[in-house]
């Protein structure tokens, strides 16, 4: 019945006139996309970034590192499909169900993002360092469905909500509240974004999260709960002809205790700086 009543409230919204269409927070607060139109965007290029060491398990942390760019977003009739440099969210493809001038509201059918995984044997036939590095995990996908809203006042601000909900390795909930605001010296276009994220005990436990027939003396027995964090991020771009553009960023992100208390933690925040050079088709 539930599921009916879902599949009835898509089909009654998604008649209804559209005038905006979809689109990411970390492209509407750059002003990279058009929002009330059909079609999109792709750009293709090179990027420098840099983070810190948050996680044992990470191998990108450290010094600077050279990364292909490649985004972009198309969005027709109210389907779209985004891969956005610079976002937070990973890949997205959803429907449209509502928009006015000011308000949109999208189904996000799936929602690709980076995670950890763990083979597929049982912890307590391995040996100590068999279990160590087990625990070090590779790298895998959160793989979610949820909604979006996102709320314009004019130009300059604009604010999201959205909730997703692994769907494909059940690893729990996220959902994230961000407000932006971008401004325009000359030629150079400005933004600044805060955020809180939301994450369920059961991720929190699947990314973080040490059973008692995993642990071991470098890596013992956790088990988190739900959890919040907190961020700022500040960006500019210029656009050097009417296709290359330049984009540098830096984000900074307060984790929570549920996180920095894993024993696979190495920092109680992630701070993250990028400078990209583009060609936009």
């Amino acid at each position: 019945m539930g599921m009916r009543i879902l599949w009835l409230l898509v089909l009654t919204l998604s008649i209804l006139p559209r005038t905006a269409a979809a689109s990411d927070i970390a492209s509407s607060v750059t002003g990279g996309t058009n929002r009330l139109a059909d079609g999109g965007d792709f750009e293709l290029g090179m990027s420098v970034y840099g983070i810190n060491q948050v996680d044992v398990r990470q191998t990108d942390s450290g010094s600077a590192q050279l990364s292909l760019l490649v985004s972009g977003m198309y969005q027709y009739k109210g389907l779209f499909v985004e891969m956005i440099h610079q976002s937070q969210d990973g890949i997205n493809l959803g429907f449209n169900l509502w928009s006015s001038e000011d308000w949109s509201l999208e189904l996000l059918l799936a929602n690709l993002q980076g995670s950890w995984s763990r083979p597929d044997v049982d912890p307590s036939t391995l040996d100590e360092a068999g279990r160590n590095a087990y625990l070090l995990s590779e790298d895998s996908l959160y793989v979610g469905a949820g909604f979006r809203a996102t709320r314009y006042w004019g130009d300059n601000y604009v604010f999201q909500y959205r909730l997703v909900s692994d769907y494909y390795d059940d690893q729990g909930i996220q959902s994230s509240a961000r407000l932006g605001k971008s401004w325009q010296v000359r030629n150079w276009n400005f933004h600044v974004l805060g955020s809180v994220g939301y994450s369920s005990a059961t991720l929190n436990r699947y990314l973080f999260g040490i059973s008692k027939e995993e642990a071991t003396e470098r890596f013992p027995e956790y088990r988190p709960d739900s959890s919040f964090s907190y961020g700022m991020e500040l960006g500019v771009a210029y656009p050097l002809s009417e296709n290359f553009v330049f984009r540098a960023m830096y984000r900074f992100n307060v984790l929570s205790q549920e996180v920095t208390d894993s024993p696979f933690n190495q920092a109680s925040y992630t701070s993250y700086f990028n400078a990209s050079l583009s060609y936009v088709f």
